[in-house]
């Protein structure tokens, strides 16, 4: 699905324009107000499901996505939700991820300057302390691995980006394992089960004073590389529309 851009308007926080496109396998959430939105946009994922589980998780989705903004800085453009299954070593294994794109401002219009300023902090952020990092030479982008994490400096058709991915293990909260009727489990602190979670991210500079957040979380660790493969789909889509820079088509 492709996505238009977006007219600047003086009643958003971060005015902004651009394209891109997301791959198929990703259906489109609705507005976090619309309940039937969501189980409509499960049922074309998973026909087969049982209706009460179905709506149950809808109403979960519905309450996390308020937690993609972040007091007002960030505009939330658009969110989606893969799921299915995928091939892995002969064995059909579940993938499930949530993709938001999402728009924070910058503070000035220098896009190199912009980029290189978000893969020092990233940097700074993922190997603090980290030693015997792994330097990255690809002919379009250049970055380092470490034990969890890897950051690159892409070269994208539209100019500069940086893209990430970083590896946790999560603990789920008391509130949702009460909710799944886990309630030995919420008791103890120590004892919370831990989900292991992959989130990839790719930032996208604007030729204006903005970036574009593209951020694909995802339990199913064990396809990486195939959601890593997704997001450089996204970027190699990538165009902006605005007075300092015309629109291109997207590929």
């Amino acid at each position: 699905m492709t996505r238009s851009p977006v007219e600047a308007a003086d009643g958003r926080q971060v005015p902004y324009a651009f394209r891109c496109t997301v791959p198929d396998e990703f259906v489109r959430l609705p507005d976090p107000g619309a309940v039937d939105g969501w189980y409509e946009s499960l049922v074309r994922l998973v026909p087969d499901a049982d209706e009460t589980h179905l709506a149950a998780v809808a109403q979960q989705l519905r309450a996390a996505l308020p937690g993609l903004s972040r007091g007002g800085e960030e505009t939330v453009d658009m969110t989606a939700l893969c799921l299915g299954t995928e091939d892995v070593g002969g064995e059909e294994r579940l993938s499930m991820g949530l993709l938001a794109v999402t728009v924070r401002p910058s503070g000035h219009r220098d896009r190199l300057l912009t980029a290189e300023g978000v893969y020092r902090a990233k940097e700074r952020r993922f190997f603090s302390g980290e030693s015997d990092l792994r330097e990255l030479d690809f002919p379009l982008g250049k970055g380092v691995q470490g034990r969890q994490d890897m950051v690159l400096a892409a070269k994208l058709p539209c100019g500069p980006g940086v893209m990430s991915t970083s590896l946790r293990m999560v603990t789920l909260p008391s509130r949702l394992i009460a909710e799944a009727g886990l309630g030995d489990l919420a008791a103890g602190e120590d004892v919370r089960p831990q989900l292991p979670m992959a989130t990839l991210q790719l930032v996208v500079p604007a030729p204006r004073d903005y970036c574009v957040y593209v951020t694909i979380s995802t339990p199913s660790v064990f396809l990486l590389d195939s959601y890593s493969a997704r997001l450089a789909r996204i970027g190699r889509t990538f165009s902006f529309d605005g007075p300092d820079e015309p629109g291109q088509a997207t590929g």
